[in-house]
């Protein structure tokens, strides 16, 4: 599991965009005091179901209902692209987090070699559901503007390259093509991402 805090005993953590919850689950079972938030009801209401209590349908907005000072982590992982405004979510999330908390961030690389490779047909891309992508340069001058200092950068990539084939492959061909749920495909190009993780040249980007 990707985008994962540094341990902290009985430790509060947030996971602003926690979907279903997964992340949060494994958290939980680890000795973490778990907290979501998310704008899909229907996730919430699942997240519930699982054993999640305090979870909140809202958005990254919502993160001003919380007490300052008050998480020892937040996540946010494939959520900032999302944004309509990513530096007041950085700026919400540090009023939040205690003095020595860690914030833990994931989104796509927009300086990644499958990117170049692909331009348009990226996987990543996700257009038009993606705000602004960013490259690891210009993230960390975000986070570091918002008073954040960056200890570790690292790349952790799966299925971008079955996806972006897939969009290129659709174009080209003209019809409807599935790769990226074929775990087959997915898992034969794997290591391919691996060795372009290794060499920070990944599809997406985590850093904490």
């Amino acid at each position: 599991v990707p985008a994962i805090p540094s341990y902290v005993r009985g430790g509060k953590i947030l996971d602003v965009g926690c979907g279903t919850g997964d992340t949060l689950v494994l958290l939980k079972k680890l000795g973490w005091d778990t907290y979501g938030i998310d704008m899909d009801k229907n996730a919430i209401s699942i997240g519930v179901k699982r054993g999640l209590h305090n979870l909140k349908l809202g958005t990254y907005k919502d993160l001003a209902t919380y007490s300052d000072n008050y998480f020892d982590a937040i996540r946010l992982y494939h959520v900032i692209e999302h944004l309509d405004d990513p530096a007041l979510c950085l700026r919400l999330i540090r009023k939040k987090l205690k003095r020595k908390g860690e914030l833990i961030l994931g989104t796509p690389n927009m300086e990644s070699i499958v990117s170049k490779l692909f331009k348009s047909h990226w996987y990543n891309l996700d257009s038009p559901r993606h705000f602004f992508l960013f490259s690891p340069a210009t993230l960390g001058r975000l986070i570091e503007k918002e008073g954040f200092r960056i200890k570790k950068i690292e790349f952790c990539s799966a299925g971008g390259i079955a996806g972006s084939l897939q969009y290129y492959m659709g174009d080209m061909l003209d019809k409807k093509i599935d790769l990226i749920h074929k775990f087959s495909i997915v898992l034969l190009l794997y290591p391919v991402e691996w060795i372009l993780d290794k060499l920070h040249v990944g599809d997406i980007l985590t850093l904490k």
